[in-house]
This record gives structure tokens, sequence and C-alpha cells, in this order.
């Protein structure tokens, strides 16, 4: 059962990103989706302890990577990002990235998710382009 604190943080989210980007999409598990280039956002209000609520968005940049030293060095050190990290998912296939960053749902205003999005959504943007070139595996979606 979802939290009244966390419905009310979507309709917050859902305003904010309406505003400032005409219109968003809401997947099947609910978040709140929008595309850039060849990237992928996802949005997600959650609940975070008893009295608080984490928005997190990230973008999967990459999928089906072969796992090498040399890319989780370049995932682990890569860090000069004002929003966002790159985290990578071993699976059956390769390995799974994505580009995260979260910020705290009950004091959230429009300025603060809007720029993370747009800062988030092109860094993924140009990260999964840079990851194919170097280490393979798939973009989200072709460029």
């Amino acid at each position: 059962m979802t939290s009244d604190r966390v419905l009310a943080v979507r309709e917050k989210v859902q305003r904010y990103l309406t505003d400032a980007f005409g219109s968003v999409e809401i997947d099947k598990d609910g978040d709140f989706t929008f595309r850039r280039g060849s990237a992928r956002v996802f949005i997600r209000v959650s609940e975070l302890g008893p009295d608080k609520t984490v928005v997190a968005m990230w973008a999967p940049t990459n999928n089906d990577v072969p796992a090498s030293p040399e890319l989780f060095h370049y995932v682990a050190t890569n860090n000069a990002y004002t929003f966002g990290s790159l985290v990578a998912f071993e699976k059956d296939a390769g390995v799974n990235i994505a580009f995260k960053h979260s910020l705290l749902g009950d004091t959230l205003d429009p300025d603060e998710l809007v720029i993370a999005a747009i800062l988030l959504s092109g860094t993924a943007d140009e990260i999964d382009t840079e990851v194919r070139q170097r280490f393979g595996g798939r973009t989200f979606y072709e460029d």
C-alpha cells in the first residue's frame, strides 16, 4: 500500500515534470519516464524510512556490456558529475550500466527536480555512446 506522503510527492513530481516538459509517461511500474536522445530516464517516489520520501531517478545507459576490469574501473572512477553517478549490475549476458541520482522528496522544489532530470538525462545520453564505443554492449535506444 502506498502512503499518503508518497502519493502527495508523486503528484508534485508529476506536476513539476509536466510543467517543464509538457507531458510525462508513466510505465507499468508506475515510474515517470521520458526519453532524451538515446537515453530513457525513470523517476520513482518511495518511502525513505518512517517519515521521509526519496525521488530516485536513473537512466539505463548500456546493457550486455562484456565484463572486464577496465569497465569496472571506468564505472568506479568516473565520478566528476555534479548530478549523478554510474553504477554497474552484473547480469547473465554481461554488465548493465546505469546513471542515477536521488533527491529528498518532501522538500523537493520544481527547479531542483527539473535541473537534476535535465542534467541526468543529458549526461546519460553522452555516457551511453562512450561506453558502447569503449566497451561494447547495447544502448537503450540507438542514436
